[in-house]
């Protein structure tokens, strides 16, 4: 269900060569003397202490109405991480202790031609419902959802001496505050019109739920598990309760 994301590095060197010149006509000339070759010294890359992570990853709704599911490839998440790496005194350094601060930015994609409108009921009340996008050729449709996220985990590593490729799982927490919404939805009319609508669609507020990691040096596998309902009880569109678990592949940035 993961695709593999390839990463290449391109290291660079830097070579350096001399020449002297020799005269001619029998009698030699003196040698041109070579000034001193200053190598310049590359600055050492700065020691930032903790842990960036990125982490690309699918959201999978465990439970939703029909009119609300998603598609797997279109339905993603990029969550940008900051963790502070506090080493556990037992173990021999084995288990580290990260808390952290982060963005989590979510996608889910409509499978149907459909998107989440404000309306209002026969009481002039307002609801969140879900509309069929009609004789229109729809591209996408999808509802975005942005987090300030504070995880907190607990990691084993294999190898004490060399965390960064040591072999290492995690286990965690994390939770979230919501700080933007909106839906998306590309037509085809004639030529592409774009509409954002910015609103809280009955999206909860906080997130929490739990984490594990698991990998080798700068690479990982990660699973995200929401205890928490995607929308407020009574205020998502049609009054939905939907859970999903997000998995993907995280990477170390330093």
């Amino acid at each position: 269900m993961v695709k593999k994301l390839i990463l290449l590095f391109v290291i660079s060197g830097l070579s350096f060569s001399a020449f002297a010149t020799e005269g001619d006509g029998g009698k030699d000339k003196p040698r041109a003397k070579l000034g001193t070759l200053k190598i310049r010294e590359r600055k050492a890359r700065p020691d930032i202490p903790g842990t960036f992570l990125v982490e690309l990853g699918w959201n999978v709704q465990m439970s939703s109405p029909s009119e609300l599911d998603n598609t797997l490839l279109g339905s993603r998440t990029v969550n940008l991480y900051y963790f502070y790496n506090i080493e556990l005194p037992f173990a021999g350094g084995r288990f580290e202790l990260m808390p952290g601060i982060g963005l989590g930015l979510d996608r889910f994609k409509f499978e149907d031609d459909v998107t989440i409108v404000e309306a209002l009921d026969d009481n002039g009340n307002e609801f969140f419902d879900v509309v069929e996008l009609e004789d229109q050729d729809v591209k996408k449709s999808m509802l975005i959802s942005n987090y300030i996220d504070i995880p907190l985990e607990l990691r084993f590593y294999s190898n004490p001496n060399d965390k960064r490729k040591s072999f290492k799982a995690g286990i965690g927490f994390k939770a979230g505050i919501l700080y933007s919404a909106h839906t998306k939805t590309k037509i085809d009319d004639g030529g592409i019109e774009k509409t954002k609508i910015k609103d809280d669609f009955g999206l909860n507020r906080f997130r929490y739920g739990i984490t594990g990691r698991i990998g080798v040096g700068g690479f990982n596998l990660f699973y995200y598990y929401s205890l928490q309902d995607l929308y407020e009880k009574n205020e998502g569109p049609l009054n939905s309760d939907v859970h999903h678990v997000t998995v993907g592949l995280s990477f170390i940035g330093f």
